[in-house]
């Protein structure tokens, strides 16, 4: 280590590991330029594949007559759907469609409420 003498003692010198002649920019290997170059491409065809391969609508077929159910004391979104099930049919199921398609984020029904419900 190299050291310079002052009027208040040795001080270290110190000096930076980078020589004079490099400016200071991080400059990438050929492989580092492989593998931008590569991650580009795939980032390029995964956008280009998003826009141009078609996708396939998700939605149901004719419309579904629903009317009003004004829910009453006691009353369970779990006992109305099992009212509704055809026998041997999947009573959460029910549970589900009657949730989404009054917006609902739980089960839970106020005496009072109004529900959409598939007519019979």
């Amino acid at each position: 280590m190299e050291s310079t003498i002052t009027r208040g003692g040795v001080q270290p010198v110190i000096r930076s590991s980078t020589s004079g002649s490099r400016t200071g920019r991080t400059r990438l290997t050929a492989r580092g330029r492989a593998v931008l170059a590569t991650l580009f491409a795939g980032l390029a065809m995964w956008a280009t594949l998003g826009f141009v391969v078609p996708q396939q609508a998700q939605s149901a077929t004719g419309t579904t007559q629903v009317v009003n159910y004004t829910v009453r004391p006691g009353d369970t979104l779990w006992s109305y759907a099992q009212s509704i099930t055809p026998a041997g049919d999947d009573v959460s199921v029910t549970v589900r469609e009657l949730m989404k398609l009054n917006n609902m984020d739980t089960p839970a029904l106020r005496t009072g409420q109004r529900i959409l419900v598939p007519e019979q």
